[in-house]
């Protein structure tokens, strides 16, 4: 049976009727205290105990001691700051599952943000993977190394301030993400950073950006295009009103998949030639 040690990350969540839904995140240190809006939490009376316990704050108000998710660490604690709008778990699903990203996967992430995606990609390349993540603001970048050092499962990645415009680094990847508001500028690295039959993904928030991206990564040497807008709706579970959440995230981008090809299809190419 696990118990939480020093160095765990624990979620506490309020169970009181009044402050359900109230709930942070905790660093386990031996003989330290948080002080939170209802009460302090002593570690101590933490480490020990096996997830799903009771623990009380000084005001003797109970929570219950979780072990928390990936997701719920970077968006209730401290230990992630955001800079920029993240991709949130819904893409991050179909991401890994329609371009084969997996334990060893070797990985070139083109804006790296604030590196919730990063985070995660670390946790499923694994030790075996890698991923090389560009970003041009250093403020950025800076920020985001913070995130991955006190997130990322693995230090399983390389963070590199560096314009992706002038060039890709690496060769021989599985997969290259792109997340830019220019995305076309780097279609053609993104080949060459490639396995033959290696995935692309370009992360895209508007049509504009999808009509002109398709064209550049069809003559660019890319088939087997897929595009996806993800839904999620969440269920308000109230036993006396269950319905869909009012307030709910509907839209986040389009994700664009293709693969590394040495030939452009010929119907392909007479139809981009015969249109402007």
């Amino acid at each position: 049976m696990s118990i939480f040690q020093e160095g765990d990350f624990v979620e506490l969540l309020a169970i009181d009727p009044k402050r359900r839904g109230y709930r942070f995140i905790l660093k386990l240190a031996k003989g330290e205290k948080t002080s939170t809006h209802y009460g302090e939490i002593f570690h101590d009376e933490v480490i020990g105990k096996v997830p799903g316990s009771i623990v009380e704050s000084s005001l003797k108000l109970p929570f219950l001691a979780m072990k928390p998710t990936l997701f719920t660490k970077i968006k209730n604690s401290r230990y992630f700051r955001f800079t920029t709008q993240i991709i949130y778990p819904r893409d991050w699903g179909l991401i890994i599952a329609f371009s084969n990203i997996k334990n060893g996967s070797r990985i070139v992430e083109i804006g790296t943000g604030s590196g919730a995606l990063t985070i995660f990609l670390s946790s499923i390349v694994g030790e075996e993977g890698h991923i090389w993540s560009y970003e041009v603001d250093p403020k950025r970048l800076k920020i985001a190394e913070e995130n991955l050092n006190n997130l990322a499962p693995y230090k399983n990645y390389t963070l590199k301030l560096f314009d992706p415009r002038k060039g890709v680094e690496e060769h021989e990847v599985d997969a290259v993400f792109i997340d830019i508001p220019e995305p076309w500028t780097v279609i053609k690295d993104a080949w060459y950073a490639l396995v033959p039959s290696g995935f692309l993904i370009v992360y895209i928030p508007t049509f504009n950006q999808l009509k002109r991206i398709v064209k550049d990564v069809i003559i660019n040497g890319f088939v087997d295009l897929k595009v996806i807008e993800g839904f999620t709706r969440e269920i308000q579970w109230k036993p006396y009103a269950i319905r869909p959440q009012i307030e709910s995230y509907v839209f986040s981008a389009y994700i664009l998949f293709c693969r590394k090809s040495y030939f452009i299809p010929r119907k392909l190419f007479e139809e981009l030639r015969e249109r402007p």
